[in-house]
């Protein structure tokens, strides 16, 4: 390819960037007053969708912030306010000590994420977005047309001008005879010698614009490279809880006494002024149950294989074998209820001891304990991640474990989130990409969900 052809591709591409960027601009508008119908028909599309509907604090949150947007009440879209008017906190409450609103908003912008990579998304419909560390809605909708005056912006082929027309660029270094070309030998001469050097810079150019245009992989696309890379799909394991129910017999005699129509066994036994339960009437229900925070977790990480196109299989309970963990890689979901991940965590440096704990095993003065509060409730907890791309034969195992459930789904978050990997990333030492990694990890609840975390012990080798 001559230079000249160089020149002409390079035009052609940059137009079709700027056309491209310009029509991105025309087909996006944010929203005006006329659109306040428009958009209530896309947040009921939201509400309702799969990814809203088993919050009613996130609908509540979208709601009200939608409202308050589209009102202009920039006053009552405050932390605070927010706070007393959707959560029902007194108008004073310490914002510091309870991050309720901070942890929906953030819990809202990941659900409307979801949302809009879903099928249920109707590219018609308004899109909102609330930025991170704001409270307003930014509303868009996409416009139906193309105006016309976009055309001067569509590419059109740039044809070389002829050899013996063109004029040769100035470059830095090098002398361009301003005669003709046919004006005499030595510039005939210099012409041969200065067209070999043009085409080298152009080379070098072209090629300098296509590695800077190939974009990095981010930390979080690193984070991710040894499980991604496999060609052997992701085994998802999560821990089942025991379980202890009333036996069919002592819920079938409940039932006579208490004249309940309902022949299943879901319905809540009132225990006030009954005899001692006997262990007869109990049975336990070992490989059935998981907890709400598991169920989380599992969604965010499948959400990540999922947006990469990476194949997985969900297991739980016995559907798993020590031949999976050396065939596949592999992501364990859960501690306490879940054997592999005290096996494999339990040479580790960071691992989980006696039902409550987080041990150091090499400063054994350090560890990390959940305090249960007599209801069994707790305002905090502590979680492990662990990734371990050099683990045996070759697979990658990905660890998301809390002491509680409320730590690994903050755990299975953090792993899902480009944001605090990224953030991580930039204080690790350098090379940690190709490294096994222990985060010790602790978890601030309100109201029975994670609502921060903040890492407090980090290991490398």
């Amino acid at each position: 390819m001559s230079d000249l052809q160089d020149r002409s591709a390079e035009q052609n591409i940059s137009s079709r960037i700027r056309a491209d960027a310009h029509l991105d601009t025309l087909l996006t508008d944010s929203v005006g007053p006329n659109d306040a119908d428009h958009v209530q028909r896309t947040l009921a599309s939201i509400l309702n969708s799969v990814q809203f509907r088993s919050s009613k604090q996130c609908q509540d949150l979208l709601r009200y912030v939608i409202d308050q947007s589209l009102n202009d009440q920039g006053d009552l879209l405050r932390e605070r306010v927010i706070g007393a008017m959707v959560f029902g906190r007194r108008p004073d409450y310490d914002t510091a000590n309870d991050p309720i609103v901070r942890a929906r908003m953030a819990e809202v912008r990941k659900r409307l994420a979801q949302y809009y990579q879903s099928a249920n998304f109707d590219p018609s419909q308004a899109r909102i977005e609330i930025p991170p560390g704001h409270y307003r809605a930014i509303i868009r909708k996409p416009s139906l047309s193309v105006p016309a005056s976009a055309e001067e912006f569509r590419a059109e082929p740039v044809k070389p001008p002829a050899v013996a027309d063109a004029a040769l660029p100035a470059i830095e270094g090098f002398a361009v005879a301003a005669e003709p070309m046919l004006a005499a030998r030595s510039s005939r001469h210099k012409l041969w010698v200065l067209v070999p050097a043009v085409l080298v810079v152009l080379s070098v150019t072209l090629v300098g614009m296509k590695v800077r245009s190939t974009p990095r992989p981010t930390a979080f696309d690193q984070f991710w490279a040894p499980v991604m890379k496999s060609p052997m799909p992701v085994i998802l394991y999560t821990g089942t809880n025991v379980v202890y129910r009333f036996s069919p017999g002592f819920l079938s005699q409940y039932r006579r006494s208490h004249h309940l129509e309902n022949d299943g066994p879901e319905f809540s036994v009132d225990l006030a002024g009954m005899d001692p339960i006997e262990p007869r009437n109990l049975q336990a229900s070992i490989n059935s149950y998981v907890t709400t925070g598991d169920v989380s977790a599992s969604t965010a990480i499948t959400s990540v294989l999922v947006q990469h196109k990476k194949p997985f299989e969900l297991r739980f309970a016995q559907d798993i074998s020590p031949g999976d963990l050396h065939s596949a890689p592999i992501v364990l979901i859960g501690a306490f209820n879940n054997s592999w991940t005290l096996n494999i965590t339990k040479p580790l440096r960071f691992s989980f001891s006696g039902g409550d704990t987080i041990k150091d095993a090499i400063d054994p003065k350090r560890s990390w304990i959940v305090q249960v509060k007599p209801d069994g409730s707790t305002t905090d907890d502590y979680a492990i991640i662990s990734r371990l791309p050099n683990a045996d034969r070759g697979q990658t195992r990905i660890i998301a474990a809390g002491i509680g459930q409320y730590g690994t789904q903050a755990a299975a978050e953090f792993l899902s989130s480009p944001e605090k990997i990224n953030a991580f990333a930039r204080a690790a030492p350098v090379g940690w990409n190709d490294k096994n990694i222990q985060i010790v990890m602790h978890v601030k609840v309100v109201d029975d969900i994670p609502a921060a975390e903040e890492i407090v012990a980090t290991y490398q080798w």
